[in-house]
């Protein structure tokens, strides 16, 4: 069975390859984006995937601290912040970064690519920004271990 930090390390590295998809194929300019049919789907499907292991990754965090119950996501993101395990900028981005996924799944048809074409380099910042934070927490984290 997987412990937390194995756990965590194996979610960071879906996301960084998720990243590395999206980075990759994402065109240059706008209007090529807006041209891709499919491949712009699985731009949006890499995202969904990313922003769901950055949630999974929060929520083994609650569970196995054992930080509080928690009936969704947003309770989650409460509870590592009331923990001080992310700080008020992170909560920010965490709480947003979970609205982005809703709209990913649940409402995809409200997505305009214009605006997520020009939000794409900031979304991925917000989930680099969440990678960074995974990696300070495995390194303080080595009490686990024992």
């Amino acid at each position: 069975m997987f412990d937390l930090e194995d756990k965590i390390r194996h979610k960071k590295e879906l996301i960084e390859m998720s990243l590395k998809i999206i980075r990759e194929n994402l065109p240059d300019s706008l209007e090529s984006f807006l041209k891709m049919g499919l491949e712009k789907d699985g731009i949006y499907k890499q995202l969904e995937f990313a922003l769901q292991n950055v949630l999974d990754i929060c929520n083994e965090i609650n569970s196995t601290l054992e930080l509080g119950i928690a009936i969704g996501y947003k309770d989650i993101i409460g509870n590592l912040h009331k923990a001080k395990i992310i700080d008020d900028s992170l909560k920010e981005k965490l709480e947003f970064l979970i609205q982005l996924r809703e709209v990913l799944i649940y409402n995809y048809d409200l997505i305009r690519d214009e605006i997520a074409f020009k939000n794409m380099p900031e979304y991925l910042a917000m989930i680099e920004d969440f990678l960074a934070f995974t990696q300070r927490f495995l390194e303080g984290q080595k009490w686990l271990e024992s």
